[in-house]
């Protein structure tokens, strides 16, 4: 008869790998809940306020970016939240391998959904170097409609849409 200690044992040193991944997924979360509440700042300022043509352009592609970057965090989400999954789900099933031993399913199962899980959070994260490299590109573009400013970051300045430069 199986002992719950033996089970315990079994899955008490992989229980870090699920716990990682929960953290990960707060990480996820919170660059979600950023991405979003700075696209709703900017739809709101864009809405309320009257702006020069530069300055109305760029606020309209700072919005189409924080949309793309919104939609990318909500993949990187989901994504991550699958990886989350799966890893508890191979946690599980080491455990199940401790309770009904020598069958090979339960150990195919296991590294499958392991190696899923693992392989999703690589996923998760390259999608969130991708919304990295949007945020890089709004950094560039932030002040294109101040000249003084744009020349003393190396930006160039005008309109993003027109592809003005002065």
């Amino acid at each position: 008869m199986m002992q719950l200690a033996d089970f315990l044992k079994a899955i008490g040193p992989n229980a870090s790998i699920v716990f990682a991944s929960w953290i990960f997924m707060g990480f996820l979360q919170q660059r979600y809940d950023g991405a979003v509440n700075r696209y709703r700042e900017a739809v709101g300022d864009y809405r309320s306020n009257e702006h020069g043509r530069d300055r109305g352009e760029n606020l309209m592609d700072q919005v189409t970016a924080y949309h793309r970057r919104c939609r990318l965090m909500e993949a990187a989400t989901l994504v991550g939240l699958c990886a989350a999954i799966l890893l508890i789900l191979s946690l599980l099933i080491g455990g199940l391998d401790v309770l009904v031993p020598h069958v090979p399913a339960i150990a195919v199962a296991g590294v499958a959904s392991a190696s899923l899980g693992l392989a999703l959070v690589i996923v998760a994260a390259a999608i969130v170097i991708w919304e990295g490299v949007l945020i890089r590109r709004q950094l560039n573009n932030e002040l294109r409609d101040l000249p003084d400013l744009a020349h003393r970051t190396g930006n160039n300045a005008g309109s993003v849409l027109s592809g003005e430069r002065h």
